[in-house]
């Protein structure tokens, strides 16, 4: 059944294309038979019908169109319809609006009504760019290079390409205006350009060079695609262990990439290059042990995860390394060290410091930055260094609030005194006299007053000769007087 469809539809395009062959002949003929009507025999109505029939057979050569339409113009003129011949000659001239006749082979009248018409359809444009010198095309046809005027322009809508090599081409859709000035600037924008970054041997780190620092992160590792604009500069840094690192400068010109190391020029081709430097063996390498307080510190290598601390590197190649030292809530460590061949070379560091908090009372509750942490005595983990909002609260006692800094590598001893909540107390009695005991102990006569008595309940006691002693427990509130009044019974 498949090969039965193949067969029908290789027979049917056989067939039509034979059919439009023989659509096009006839077209042609017809085109012929008018030509010879108009130039031979001067009979105008004959060269009209053959030629509008070439036109409705079908010409597909745009030249054969052209003729059509204008030898049409010519019979239309013979035959005194102005309108008809306009028309005609507008379809020729929008064909291929450069077209002009000669002045030494055509009439006087067909000359007039061909200029009236071109005149009407067509004018000039001129194309600025910036920067110059760049590839014009109107309507997908290249027509020049910058500054560039184009007279025979058809009058409308066209579309505007601007192209220059290392420049993002320009698109722009233009109204052409007859006698308007139609001039059209063009600003290009440069381009980034796409390069292959490799060396030998492959897997090198890539650093770029940012405000006059490496950063300490790798781009990538080589191979890597980076990009750069014309007259725009880059600096890289490559490095690999057992290699020594490698620096250079690219710059993008109009001829190519430039390389700082060696001067020379690497082409561009569909808008990307290809750049390999050679890595040379270093130096035997050295030995990097890394040790922090805290402990398990992550510990970057030129911005390679080498591991947690406590940690040793081997084989490490000798130069000015960067290392960083990073624990999730506290600031990095970034130091640039210097490794030499065949030693080791130590770091330590302190992330952050630490409190240790003291209250008198002991006993009292510790918040750090309103967060509950502890009872005092108390001493903190590692913390990041900066300034903390210590809040010690014990009961009976009054809070007390402190702003201390941590220092980095430091532990801070901190110490807080906490008041006693007081209160007074003011006993009287009926008959006075009485003597008056406070939690055991012997304060005086009445009528007196008892002042800073630690809050809470305590134990009043009176006492008087002939009389039955009296007692009771009292609440005492802090800065507030008490009041207790007592009517003694006679034995």
């Amino acid at each position: 059944m498949k090969d039965l469809l193949k067969y029908i539809s290789l027979a049917f395009f056989i067939f039509f294309s034979g059919y439009l062959d023989c659509y096009s002949d006839d077209g042609l003929l017809h085109l012929q038979k008018g030509l010879r009507a108009y130039q031979e025999s001067a009979d105008f109505d004959q060269a009209i019908s053959e030629l509008e029939q070439a036109l409705k057979s079908g010409l597909v050569n745009s030249e054969d169109q052209l003729k059509a339409h204008l030898y049409l113009g010519f019979a239309y003129i013979g035959k005194e319809l102005r309108l008809h011949a306009e028309i005609e000659f507008g379809k020729a001239i929008r064909i291929n609006p450069s077209l002009k006749l000669d002045s030494k082979v055509y009439s006087s009248k067909i000359l007039s009504v061909f200029e009236y018409v071109r005149a009407r359809l067509v004018d000039s444009i001129t194309v600025i760019s910036s920067p110059g010198q760049a590839e014009v095309y109107l309507d997908d046809q290249k027509v020049g290079i910058t500054p560039l005027k184009l007279n025979d322009v058809l009058t409308g809508e066209h579309v505007l390409k601007v192209t220059k090599k290392l420049y993002q081409p320009k698109v722009i859709e233009i109204q052409v205006n007859k006698g308007d000035d139609n001039q059209f600037k063009v600003e290009l924008d440069k381009q980034d350009i796409e390069f292959i970054l490799d060396s030998q041997p492959t897997g090198a780190r890539v650093y770029i060079l940012d405000k006059d620092v490496f950063d300490s992160n790798p781009y990538g590792l080589t191979p890597v695609t980076l990009k750069l604009a014309l007259d725009q500069e880059m600096a890289v840094k490559l490095s690999k262990e057992e290699f020594s690192d490698k620096e250079l400068k690219l710059k993008l010109t109009d001829a190519g990439f430039k390389l700082s190391i060696t001067d020379e020029l690497i082409q561009i081709v569909d808008n990307t290059s290809s750049i390999k430097i050679n890595l040379e063996s270093a130096p035997p390498p050295g030995i990097l042990k890394v040790t922090t307080n805290p402990a398990k510190a992550t510990v970057y290598l030129d911005g390679i995860v080498a591991g947690e601390s406590p940690l040793t590197i081997e084989k490490v190649t000798p130069g000015t390394r960067n290392i960083r030292i990073s624990i999730p809530g506290f600031p990095s460590e970034i130091r640039k060290v210097e490794i030499t061949s065949g030693k080791v070379t130590s770091i330590y560091t302190e992330l952050g410091g630490g409190l240790y908090i003291t209250s008198l009372p002991d006993g009292a509750r510790v918040f750090i930055n309103e967060k509950y942490m502890g009872i005092t005595p108390f001493k903190t983990e590692r913390m990041p260094a900066g300034s903390y909002q210590i809040r010690l609260t014990k009961e009976s006692c009054r809070d007390k609030s402190s702003t201390v800094l941590v220092e980095k590598g430091k532990e801070k001893e901190v110490k807080f005194r906490l008041p006693q909540l007081k209160g007074s107390l003011s006993v009287s009695s009926d008959p006075p006299g009485a003597g008056v005991i406070l939690d055991g102990e012997f304060k005086g006569n009445t009528p007196i007053i008892i002042y800073g008595i630690p809050i809470g309940q305590h134990s009043l006691k009176l006492l008087k000769s002939g009389h039955e002693d009296w007692q009771k427990q009292i609440n005492i509130q802090d800065l507030k007087l008490t009041w207790q009044f007592v009517k003694l019974i006679r034995i």
